[in-house]
């Protein structure tokens, strides 16, 4: 019979994971220039939600949700581009499903009566970096969505947002 040999106990260390989730999004608010306490709207133990004014009449939402389950916290970000009018709003929501196949990386969905292209994500393992490239990819579809939609419906500009 061979020997077997005998390894030491190992004391097993507690690796911490990932960066705190509502820490990773305020670094993300800081780099493109807003102060993360003044852009809350809302706080709960569970949920955050920003809401950045870029221009226009325009907000980006950041809502990170389930932050009590670190491994199921998920991120949503998203811009309104268009107010779907009660007349005509069927027309708008086919045009906006069929250009939303164009889209890349991104989603158009109704909230409300308004049309919004979003981004969602786990946060697990995410970086900055990854946030701000979701970010850039709602920022360079918004332009040719909106185009899009109002060359689909023969508008001359989409109502706003």
């Amino acid at each position: 019979m061979a020997k077997i040999k005998k390894f030491p106990v190992m004391t097993i260390r507690k690796i911490a994971g990932g960066r705190d989730p509502v820490n990773l999004v305020e670094d993300f608010i800081l780099r493109r220039g807003f102060d993360p306490g003044e852009c809350v709207s809302e706080k709960a133990a569970d949920y955050v939600r920003w809401m950045l004014t870029l221009g226009e009449g325009e907000e980006l939402e950041i809502l990170v949700e389930s932050l009590k389950k670190i491994s199921e916290t998920t991120l949503y970000m998203g811009v309104n581009v268009a107010t779907v009018p009660v007349r005509g709003g069927h027309e708008m929501l086919a045009a906006a499903l069929e250009i939303a196949d164009g889209l890349v990386g991104i989603k158009v969905s109704l909230v409300g009566h308004f049309l919004v292209l979003s981004a969602s994500l786990g946060l697990a393992g995410v970086t900055v970096e990854d946030l701000d490239y979701n970010y850039q990819l709602i920022v360079a579809q918004q332009a040719w969505f909106k185009q899009s939609l109002a060359e689909e419906l023969g508008w001359e500009k989409l109502p706003e947002s």
